[in-house]
């Protein structure tokens, strides 16, 4: 853990790459819908690593401009190391991105993650210019989470960085953490 740790986030710093990391995990992990599948529709998404698998598709949704560094990133790792998933690779980028940050908890990490099979649907990911209501509802369905886990979520993005959602302050970070 601690060399891939040092392969993908020199030698534990945070920086640009691990702004855009965190921002990939969650982006991977919450492109799932049960009501969707109640549709009949296939069950797709869900920390299942599409983004990496299929990044000429989901890297042009809407939410997920400004992540393609973070998949340019993990994509060369993932291709010489075959005994990780693309879901596991980017939750466990994830984990590190947060432990890199200055104060924050070491998080544990649940591999297991099955590659996905098609890419996540369009349209799963909530973005900044949607209603509370339209917030709270894809949570809910997307990872059961209640409006509180979903404030703590949000409060997560000061972690973050901004492109491309405003181009007059593309790849500047939400708060001055260092």
């Amino acid at each position: 853990a601690a060399q891939l740790a040092d392969q993908l986030f020199f030698s534990h710093q945070w920086g640009e790459d691990t702004h855009e990391t965190a921002r990939l995990s969650v982006n991977d992990a919450i492109a799932f819908s049960p009501a969707l599948m109640d549709q009949g529709l296939p069950a797709r998404g869900g920390a299942d690593g599409s983004m990496l698998i299929f990044p000429n598709v989901e890297l042009n949704f809407q939410a997920n401009l400004g992540i393609s560094d973070s998949v340019e990133l993990l994509t060369p790792f993932l291709r010489n190391n075959t005994q990780f998933s693309a879901g596991d690779l980017i939750q466990f980028a994830g984990a590190v991105t947060i432990g890199n940050c200055p104060g924050a908890p070491k998080l544990e990490l649940m591999a297991g993650c099955l590659n996905a099979t098609a890419p996540a649907h369009d349209g799963l990911i909530p973005e900044p210019q949607d209603s509370v209501d339209k917030i709270f509802a894809r949570m809910k369905d997307g990872g059961n989470f209640s409006p509180d886990e979903v404030v703590a979520l949000l409060a997560c993005h000061s972690i973050a960085r901004s492109d491309p959602f405003d181009p007059s302050i593309e790849a500047v970070p939400f708060n001055s953490t260092p």
